[in-house]
């Protein structure tokens, strides 16, 4: 008398090792576990040019149901396995279907190939590259994380072109003073007024203007509004709060151009090679059906 499928397996199985995984929500259920090529594999990504270090632990399966191997990788088909779901013996709550007979440790080489050859054209890992700074984030790196590395390593330069900013306006301040703040050396009141009434001007503008390269780079801040001329300005006046509108803009500006250096980001992708791909094991693995 025939035995039942749970017994009908070939002799070639004797030389393949045969695991069982049943899912949590599948154990308490009579269900019917189908044969999938199940492998276990690590891979040691070791990029040169991107700095990437990192190590993938794979654990994957994929129904049979042909023997031709070339016929059987697509990546919608193949499915993750939690490793603590596998075990060496059968659940009592389940039985085997039919194991193919070509199912034999032959077959389960040629697998293996194929799936090096998937790994190598289909599996990456992502990490993202700034043009500017010509680097790459690092494993794990968020965007957000990258871009905030990068907005640390483009501070000093962006101080550099401040301090040469700062420098620039700093002689045309200069030159006001030698302009309009002369020493006067008149008795006469009216003229000490106004000498007085500039300096004050002048502290006041200065100030302002030494803020604005203090604060910049150090994240947003309230909009400032330049103070209004009054009504009996005097040429000075005028000229210094232009100069300090001139100042407010071109830090903005210099800002502006190196965040979105800093932004300036996008992804790169690595693929394995051919020695970062280490097998742990292959074998059979008796598994449920994919829910439809």
């Amino acid at each position: 008398m025939p035995s039942n499928s749970q017994s009908q397996q070939p002799h070639t199985t004797d030389r393949v090792k045969q695991l069982f995984c049943v899912p949590e929500g599948h154990r308490n259920t009579k269900e019917e576990l189908l044969p999938h090529f199940y492998v276990e594999a690590r891979v040691d990504f070791n990029d040169i040019r991107t700095g990437l270090r990192e190590t993938v632990s794979l654990c994957r399966a994929l129904e049979i149901y042909s023997d031709n191997a070339d016929l059987l990788w697509a990546g919608d088909m193949i499915r993750e396995v939690d490793p603590r779901s596998v075990v060496a013996a059968k659940p009592d709550c389940a039985s085997l279907g039919r194991l193919p007979g070509f199912v034999d440790a032959n077959f389960i080489s040629r697998m293996e190939a194929r799936f090096i050859e998937y790994l190598l054209s289909s599996f990456e890992a992502k990490v993202y590259r700034n043009f500017t700074l010509g680097i790459y984030s690092f494993s794990g790196e968020s965007p957000e994380d990258f871009i905030r590395r990068c907005r640390e390593l483009l501070d000093a330069p962006m101080r550099r072109e401040l301090d040469r900013l700062r420098e620039s306006f700093n002689r045309r301040m200069e030159q006001l003073t030698c302009k309009y703040l002369r020493d006067d050396d008149s008795d006469r009141l009216e003229e000490a007024r106004v000498v007085s009434q500039n300096r004050d001007i002048f502290n006041r503008c200065s100030e302002r203007i030494a803020s604005f390269f203090v604060r910049a780079g150090l994240g947003p801040r309230p909009a400032a509004e330049l103070p209004r001329r009054s009504p009996d300005a005097q040429e000075l006046e005028e000229r210094l709060l232009a100069l300090e509108s001139e100042v407010q803009q071109e830090v903005s500006n210099l800002e502006n151009s190196y965040a979105d250096k800093a932004r300036s980001i996008d992804e790169y992708i690595v693929h394995p090679n051919l020695k970062d791909i280490h097998f742990v094991r292959s074998c059979i693995l008796w598994m449920p059906a994919r829910a439809a």
